[in-house]
């Protein structure tokens, strides 16, 4: 059954271990830390199995990679090459117009993409070639638009960054109309 539940559950249970925090657990913990000893013995509570004190202390942070639902992620999150990808790549290493760069490799997409119709018209056991082409065409694509995404992501941030400084003006001056006002309504009472 709970089998069954964990296969349906959008997220996954806790792990199994977290039982083990318990009040008394967390004080032994943290006198051991004090004293600046750890017992030999491992801690046994009736409903946990036996486990050292030591288990109770947190992981040391990741320092090259970890891991989230079963999918790696890096700490330094960086672009790699598509050499380190194992892909051949079609445009020079030096600076490039992107766009004029990204309009070229469209190009050649499209005569690769007829030249694959034209064999597959003519000889269809040999399309894999073609397939292979415009699959590191494509690559070659996203891998131009993938060294943008930094750009992107500072633009982003910088759009909206104003349009809530924008917001906070166009607020505060309603607040010192409003004021001016109010002010004005109570000399006049006066």
């Amino acid at each position: 059954m709970d089998d069954q539940q964990s296969a349906r559950s959008a997220w996954p249970d806790p792990p199994s271990y977290y039982i083990r925090y318990t009040d008394d657990n967390l004080e032994l913990l943290k006198n051991a830390k004090v004293m600046d000893h750890f017992p030999d013995e491992p801690i046994s509570n009736p409903p946990v199995p036996e486990f050292p004190l030591q288990a109770l202390q947190p992981p040391p942070p990741p320092t090259d990679e970890y891991t989230i639902f079963d999918q790696k992620w890096q700490i330094d999150d960086h672009l790699p090459t598509l050499d380190e990808l194992g892909v051949k790549q079609l445009y020079p290493d030096a600076p490039i117009d992107r766009v004029q760069e990204l309009k070229r490799l469209n190009r050649s997409l499209i005569v690769q993409f007829l030249d694959l119709l034209n064999v597959l018209v003519n000889n269809p056991e040999e399309f894999g070639n073609s397939i292979e082409n415009i699959s590191t065409i494509f690559i070659n694509m996203h891998h131009i638009l993938n060294a943008y995404r930094p750009h992107q992501a500072r633009e982003t941030l910088r759009l909206l960054m104003e349009n809530q400084l924008a917001k906070k003006r166009e607020q505060t001056a309603e607040l010192r109309a409003k004021s001016k006002e109010a002010r004005r309504l109570l000399e006049g009472l006066e």
